[in-house]
């Protein structure tokens, strides 16, 4: 696979940081470029997506199957063998910042 590929994920994809899916964490949890998709492209409130995660309706919005692009990510494939790895940005890695009164899910 080239390095250059276009990377994407899905919100049925295991969060990285939660070790949940993407569509089963909270706002906060989400690694960068989940949230800037929550915020962007879905154009949710953060507070409205942890409401969705508590309801356990994220994927009405997302999708369970649609793949979302993954900016500045690339594909790379192990040196010895033996399948890739993606590489992503520290940058869109962190969590984004939410203001004190989104945090928190009505349950």
């Amino acid at each position: 696979m080239a390095a250059d590929s276009l990377v994407t994920f899905t919100f049925a994809d295991i969060n990285p940081i939660t070790e949940r899916t993407y569509a089963r964490s909270t706002f906060a949890e989400l690694p960068g470029y989940a949230a800037d998709v929550v915020t962007g492209t879905l154009a949710l409130e953060p507070g409205e997506w942890d409401i969705l995660v508590a309801d356990d309706e994220a994927f009405d919005f997302t999708g369970e199957d649609d793949a979302y692009p993954i900016p500045g990510a690339v594909r790379r494939e192990h040196a010895h063998g033996g399948g890739s790895y993606v590489v992503v940005p520290a940058a869109l890695m962190a969590p984004r910042e939410v203001p004190e009164y989104t945090i928190g899910v009505i349950g």
